[in-house]
């Protein structure tokens, strides 16, 4: 049966405007919401508006999946799509994401590697095209045009003198080459008058530079030309980027070796694709921000790694604390939408290191891990810093700012490092309650350490620190596998860790404050990455709806890392699928977790964990976990565990019997289609039984209305 569209009621819902007054934040006045503000209707189908916010389209309800698969066999009853909330109609919801960065204005977004440092006469600056998970899957290439027709007999490539990133030129365990010294193994230099007929004046499929680190003359017949394109593949893993095409200067030559492809001579430059940094570039933050707000979450956590909250960029000045203006004003717009925000407080500065310096943003690799001066315990001129740094975030940000988190990764994640660690939350802790008060506060998250007894934990509770801080957060999954001992294990764990920490007089909340399962098309042959299971889009989604629904159940707000990245292209973390590369900004579109999560924010929005007495008549295990909201209405979700299957999952038949309930209805919700529908139910003298349910590999969610 084909599930019912878009409904009038529901059309009007996802188009109109909805007033919402944020209570947390009073100070933060109430005012109309709508989606239109940052997408605009671009298409129907089925006569479902598809959103796009910029060049990524969105689709109204859940796109369906599996539309052949039935909740219940012999169910008759119609199937109607879940009309997605958005965050600001949403009460309280414990879904979020770690957004990959913030917008920002113009003056602080870095990028290094910009297609212009190709003709800009500077060796000290570099491009870099976007990186690849293998040598070829994408071509990369150069074209630079020229004000006038000129005759031409080279092209130079030249290579960074030093390379950027790192200190050593080739990383022997990596296989790594560094940025600016990237070259294709297969070289095509291609010369036109017209940008329309090309001659191919230079072609070598075993290229090899003669200098990585200088010039590399391609020499040819004098052609009179306007345009060059330089065409490269089979492309060198570049620092940890992935697969790239890099280098310092293209220069084209004139027979008397005059430069001709600089700026200064009016040459103009395009790139195949640039490499922004795990920062992404400040277009694509202002498109994508707000698909937070239609996912339906109610969390976001910014500030880690190379955020625009990091002290570095606060303070690029001495003495001078600013917040870039554009990301001060998206949290602002953030809390008025209904998401509540965890600020990361992170990492060091390089004006305050025993060595000091600047870093130059058109020179330097502004990432943080490519560009760190250390911990801020280890030189006291920089601890004082950072709390100065702290103390002026938590007084500028205070009434906006839900919870903050005392650095992102401190790391090692050991018992003895965690002692180290202890001196500096000491000393952040009575700022933050002297300046906010009323803000939580959340020590920097590790890993799930089942395997070390918690040492980290351990330390922080011995040295008294755990019953002073308000949030737990922890960075639990990375890709897991299903058959991941410590995934299987969660649900028995996690209440002994809840155990452990109550002994050491912790009484808050928890938060997996980084979590993701990994997609990558292709697969990446890197190192690191390519004894990694691999995950299908499909899988994706489901394995994630699957964790963020036990996450849920244990009142543990989770936050997906990262929502909307583009350029981890290794990883293919985020909820966006990584398509061609194109120049600066790379298009992207929604895979299904996407669309899994907007059903799950709307579906399990204002509920809390709770044991339901759930029985399955079915010899395969099937796992489930209970919720319940304050009117009474409870909620039971379930799915057959283990891997799931590309094309239908698995599905089992069975019967659910739920004892001592006696409410009238029930509906089945189905979290990857996004769809609802009556379940035929049977009441027995112990409570209500459910008749061949069909349980595939993700969520079902059945709702017992009061």
């Amino acid at each position: 049966m084909r599930p019912n569209r878009l409904s009038a009621p529901m059309l009007a819902s996802v188009l109109g405007i909805l007033v919402f007054a944020f209570v947390e934040f009073p100070l933060l006045a109430q005012e109309a919401h709508d989606i239109a503000k940052w997408a605009t209707v671009e298409a129907h189908d089925h006569n479902v508006p598809v959103y796009a916010f910029g060049y990524t389209y969105v689709y109204g309800v859940s796109p369906d999946f599996f539309p052949d698969v039935h909740m219940q066999e012999g169910n008759s009853a119609p199937v109607h799509k879940i009309e997605p909330k958005k965050s600001w109609e949403i009460q309280d919801n414990f879904f979020g994401s770690t957004p990959a960065r913030e917008p920002r204005t113009a003056a602080n977004d870095d990028q290094p590697l910009l297609a212009v440092h190709l003709i800009d006469g500077d060796v000290r600056s570099s491009w870099a095209s976007r990186g690849q998970n293998q040598a070829d899957s994408d071509p990369e290439w150069i074209r630079i045009d020229l004000p006038i027709e000129t005759t031409i007999n080279r092209v130079v490539l030249v290579g960074h003198p030093e390379g950027m990133g790192g200190s050593q030129q080739f990383n022997s365990t990596t296989g790594s080459v560094k940025v600016g010294q990237a070259y294709p193994r297969r070289l095509e230099v291609r010369v036109s008058r017209d940008a329309w007929h090309w001659e191919t004046v230079f072609k070598n499929d075993a290229y090899a530079p003669s200098d990585i680190k200088g010039r590399n003359e391609i020499p040819f017949n004098p052609h009179f030309a306007k345009q060059i394109w330089i065409l490269g593949s089979d492309l060198p893993a570049t620092h940890y980027f992935g697969h790239c095409f890099s280098i310092s200067e293209a220069e084209v030559l004139t027979p008397k070796g005059e430069n001709v492809a600089l700026i200064s001579r009016g040459a103009g430059v395009q790139v195949s694709s640039t490499h922004t940094g795990y920062g992404m570039d400040r277009f694509t933050q202002d498109m994508l921000w707000p698909t937070q707000y239609d996912l339906g979450f109610k969390w976001t956590r910014v500030g880690y790694d190379m955020s625009l909250y990091q002290w570095a960029y606060v303070e690029r000045q001495k003495g001078k604390l600013h917040v870039d203006d554009r990301a001060d004003e998206v949290v602002t717009e953030a809390v008025k939408n209904g998401v509540q925000v965890v600020m990361s407080l992170d990492k060091g500065n390089w004006l305050y290191a025993a060595t000091p310096k600047t870093p130059d943003r058109t020179r330097d690799l502004m990432e943080t891990y490519s560009n760190n001066p250390g911990k801020v315990t280890e030189y006291d001129p920089m601890l004082a810093g950072y709390l100065n740094y702290v103390r002026f975030m938590v007084r500028h940000f205070k009434d906006r700012v839900t919870v903050f988190e005392v650095w992102n990764e401190w790391g090692p994640y050991t018992y003895d490092e965690a002692k180290k660690y202890a001196v500096l939350l000491k000393k952040v802790i009575p700022i933050i309650r002297e300046e906010a008060p009323q803000a939580k506060i959340m020590p920097a998250s590790p890993g799930w350490l089942v395997q070390d007894k918690f040492g980290w934990f351990r330390a922080l509770g011995e040295e008294g620190l755990l019953s002073q801080v308000d949030v737990i957060g922890f960075h639990p999954f990375y890709n897991p596998s299903p058959a991941d001992p410590y995934l299987v294990s969660f649900h028995d764990d996690f209440p002994q860790f809840q155990k452990m920490l109550a002994g050491y007089g912790f009484k808050g909340s928890y938060m997996a404050s980084e979590w993701d399962y990994f997609t990558a098309y292709p697969p990446s042959d890197l190192p690191g990455y390519v004894d990694r299971e691999t995950h299908s889009e499909i899988q994706k989604a489901i394995y994630a709806a699957r964790l963020s629904t036990t996450f849920a159940h244990f009142n543990i707000v989770n936050l997906w890392n990262e929502t909307f990245q583009t350029q981890q292209t290794m990883r293919g973390l985020s909820l966006f699928r990584n398509t061609f590369a194109n120049e600066v900004m790379d298009p992207t579109q929604p895979e299904p977790v996407y669309y899994a999560f907007r059903t799950l924010s709307t579906a399990l929005a204002d509920v809390r964990g709770a044991d339901l007495p759930a029985t399955f008549s079915s010899r395969r295990e099937i796992e489930s976990y209970g919720f319940a909201r304050k009117n009474g209405e409870k909620l039971l979700a379930f799915w057959v565990p283990g891997v799931a299957e590309e094309r239908a999952g698995y599905t089992v038949n069975a019967d659910l019997a739920l004892k001592g309930y006696s409410g009238e209805g029930a509906t089945v919700i189905d979290v990857l289609d996004g769809t609802e529908q009556p379940l035929q139910v049977e009441r027995s003298v112990e409570g209500i039984i459910v008749r061949n349910l069909r349980v595939p590999s993700w969520p079902l969610i059945i709702r017992l209305p009061h």
